[in-house]
């Protein structure tokens, strides 16, 4: 299989392209290199594949690998392919592009565009934009609103996201029965939205 998506992805297609780029990211019957790993994610992200661009942003946000297969961290650059796919709609890139504006990494710090990118991913269900919700709630806004971090945490939390739930057991502790059963209840009553 490996060798036919080699074929397809030297030919061009994007697909082929973005799945050769995994296979090396992966060390799936080739070597791991993130370096071909990155080629391979800009090729199929610059014919637009919109996962090859949040996988391409992702690489660069951190770096990954050593010696000659290394992708080194390249915040700009990850803020732009991050910027494309969370602008089409990738809920992984939206989140990932709230943490960057929300850090100043690789593009200037905006609480509000943090803000904004954070919320659009926890609405669709993000786990780590809830948690960012959460956090944006309770420690960044001008007038914290603790009731509603609480349900942003505990949404987080259900799916397991890490500090989530003691997140949302420290703003309990802020909080009087019935705003935790209001925050609760929003909790229950979410429903994430679809892509659009």
């Amino acid at each position: 299989a490996a060798g036919e998506i080699r074929a397809l992805a030297e030919n061009g297609d994007a697909d082929a392209q973005f799945y050769l780029g995994t296979l090396y990211a992966d060390g799936l019957a080739v070597k791991r290199d993130y370096h071909r790993a990155a080629e391979w994610y800009a090729a199929a992200a610059l014919k637009g594949h919109g996962e090859a661009k949040f996988a391409l942003g992702f690489l660069y946000l951190n770096g990954a690998g050593e010696g000659s297969g290394t992708v080194p961290a390249d915040p700009a650059l990850a803020a732009r392919w991050l910027k494309e796919a969370a602008a089409e709609g990738n809920v992984a890139a939206q989140s990932a592009l709230a943490a960057v504006y929300g850090e100043g990494y690789g593009l200037p710090k905006d609480t509000q565009e943090s803000f904004r990118w954070a919320h659009v991913a926890a609405l669709r269900g993000n786990a780590a934009a809830q948690y960012e919700m959460g956090r944006l709630k309770a420690e960044t806004l001008e007038i914290p609103s603790w009731s509603e971090a609480h349900t942003w945490f505990l949404l987080a939390g259900r799916q397991g996201y890490p500090a989530a739930q003691e997140s949302a057991a420290v703003i309990a502790r802020q909080l009087d029965a019935k705003t935790i059963a209001e925050a609760v209840a929003r909790a229950d009553a979410f429903v994430p939205r679809p892509p659009r």
